[in-house]
């Protein structure tokens, strides 16, 4: 220290350093570190707060220790990494970095002969040195039996890593790679996985082919291929920023990677397929893939259906949704098939797609479903579209099949007006071959809010055929309500039979309608001198009708 009253200063502070009161101990020992004061008293001062056994004044020790960076300390630091205190480890391993390549020797003996906390310390402190020859000794550690273990051991390295040069970062990747082809570490998973975690931690694209290789190795181990395809999450994809040509071969390249990966998906055993499928989750898919996603999504798996699912929904463009709508119609997992509507429905061609698996629905369920995902999206819809939903719904009313309900429905919210002239054209033409079709028509169509007059009358008379009385006398009673003149309506009807229009008439009479005078009153005239026209009169006359 500068200046006349440097060594009073000096004494002074050692004579705190060796006191007993602990917090002017910490206190003298912050001082002398940030100052920077080599003294051989205040060295000796700090090398015996380090050798104290108290915890406190050991952290702080090392730390002022770091700072002075004095050959003398390195020894007195190097126990410290044992401490059963985190604080006093750490603040060791940060003190014994700042010796640099000079620790090396001292790390290297100490990992060879430690386990458990000591050796995460003697990790850290490798790491935070940094360069290639820390990085080696810490790859030439990695001789141990537990994967978890190796793992634990690179995470020291990342932030190094991180802040690292492009310099740096071409010497550690060399050494990694040196390090993956050694004989002994071919022959030991965890160094393996400890080295290709620390290739995905570089994040270099020159890395990909070389972990591509890894974790398509079908009889690799299989934490050894998860930690690839792990490390591949921070590579393969495309760069941003970049533009035209190079923007293009890099989605090529992305696409080539994310190929290799989903063969990953399809062949491999559950826990490595689940990490291929996240990590297609952090790459651009092409849509290529979709159809291949698809089927993977109804594996008898269930968690690599689910994943698969999952990828499908995140990827864009008209092949996913391809994908999706056909899984929706194929699987009979109801979580499944939950999952692809959901992801389905909030995709921007999703009409288009619902529309073509309510067609092609295996079932009345299914099209019930579909049918219900559909209606957000009818907006959307083109009119051939809606013209052949709307056909579909029709021709399978006439046939008697199951499933036109939901069908004409979508019809119906996309197309009223068309969806009514459609069922009005059915019911006519249905009714001579296949009455029960045309009623089913009718009904649907004299429900609706869009339903004429006329469609409410052909629909109760249709009712009154099929013996449903009850049902007919209520719809022929709404119509008179509301002003329908259904005595010209039964006149111009040629398809009615006198006992019908008896019965009409006679409901209406009985409630003193009348409309059941008139009717009953052209039945007699038509009818005569038969059964229907004797009964037509007998009721007029009970009624208290007129007779002409």
């Amino acid at each position: 220290m500068a200046g006349p009253d440097g060594k009073g200063v000096a004494k002074k502070l050692a004579a705190m350093l060796a006191g007993e009161a602990t917090e002017r101990q910490i206190a003298a020992a912050i001082v002398v570190g940030e100052l920077g004061l080599r003294d051989p008293a205040l060295v000796a001062g700090l090398v015996a707060l380090a050798g104290s056994g108290l915890p406190p004044l050991q952290r702080h020790a090392a730390e002022a220790l770091g700072r002075l960076e004095t050959p003398k300390a390195l020894p007195h630091l190097m126990p410290l990494l044992a401490s059963r205190d985190e604080g006093v480890r750490r603040a060791a391993a940060g003190a014994v970095s700042a010796f640099g390549d000079a620790a090396l020797p001292a790390l290297r003996a100490r990992l060879s002969e430690t386990e458990g906390d000591e050796r995460r310390a003697v990790e850290e402190a490798l790491a935070r040195v940094g360069g290639k020859a820390a990085l080696s000794t810490l790859l030439a550690g990695l001789d141990v039996a537990n994967v978890e273990e190796a793992r634990a051991a690179t995470l020291a390295a990342r932030q190094r890593i991180k802040d690292a040069d492009a310099r740096e970062r071409r010497a550690y990747l060399g050494e990694v790679k040196h390090f993956l082809g050694l004989k002994k570490t071919k022959a030991s998973p965890a160094a393996t996985v400890a080295a290709l975690r620390i290739l995905g931690f570089l994040e270099d694209e020159s890395a990909v082919p070389l972990l591509l290789a890894h974790a398509t190795a079908a009889k690799g181990a299989a934490e050894v291929r998860e930690e690839a395809l792990i490390a591949l999450r921070f590579l393969g994809r495309p760069a941003t920023g970049a533009k035209g040509a190079a923007a293009a071969k890099a989605a090529k390249a992305a696409g080539a990677v994310a190929t290799k990966i989903m063969g990953v998906a399809e062949t491999a055993p559950l826990a490595t397929a689940r990490a291929s499928l996240y990590t297609l989750a952090c790459l651009p898919l092409p849509g290529v893939l979709a159809p291949r996603l698809g089927k993977l999504a109804g594996h008898a798996e269930g968690e690599r259906a689910r994943l698969a699912t999952e990828r499908l929904a995140q990827m864009p463009g008209p092949e996913a949704s391809r994908a999706l709508g056909q899984l929706l119609q194929g699987t009979r997992e109801r979580a499944l098939a939950e999952a692809a509507a959901t992801a389905l429905a909030a995709r921007p061609d999703a009409g288009a797609v619902l529309a073509r698996a309510l067609l092609e629905a295996p079932d009345a369920d299914r099209a019930g479903l579909f049918a219900r995902l559909l209606r957000p999206h009818l907006r959307g819809l083109d009119a051939k579209a809606t013209r052949a939903v709307r056909a579909a719904a029709l021709e399978k009313l006439g046939a008697g099949k199951p499933g036109w309900e939901p069908l004409l429905q979508v019809a119906r919210e996309a197309d009223a007006g068309a969806t009514a002239e459609a069922l009005r054209e059915a019911g006519a033409k249905l009714r001579k071959g296949k009455p029960e079709r045309a009623l089913a028509a009718l009904r649907a169509l004299g429900r609706a809010t869009d339903a004429t007059p006329d469609d409410g009358y052909a629909w109760a008379t249709l009712e009154l055929a099929a013996g449903r009385r009850d049902e007919a006398f209520t719809i022929f009673g709404q119509l008179t309500e509301r002003g329908f003149d259904l005595a010209a309506a039964l006149r111009r009807d040629r398809g009615l039979d006198a006992e019908a229009r008896y019965q009409i008439g006679f409901h209406f009479a009985e409630r003193r309608h009348p409309v059941g005078e008139e009717i009953l009153s052209a039945v007699a005239e038509a009818a005569g001198r038969t059964k229907v026209g004797q009964m037509a009169r007998a009721k007029l006359k009970s009624a208290g009708y007129a007779l002409e």
